[in-house]
């Protein structure tokens, strides 16, 4: 298997930060507190790895 190429990292980063914020507001609706919070972390963790991948990071 070939390393992911710096475009394919971006995406991936993208991807999973909008499917955590995406899961993490479905699961504030539901009033499930404690999993939103953790899908809001794991969010913010992709988040900063896109921006530090496009040049936006510290």
């Amino acid at each position: 298997m070939s390393a992911k190429t710096l475009q394919e990292r971006i995406t991936e980063a993208h991807e999973r930060c909008s499917r955590h914020l995406a899961d993490a507001n479905e699961a504030e609706e539901r009033g499930d507190m404690d999993k939103a919070q953790k899908l809001y972390e794991k969010s913010g963790y992709w988040r900063d790895r896109y921006n530090k991948l496009v040049g936006d990071g510290a």
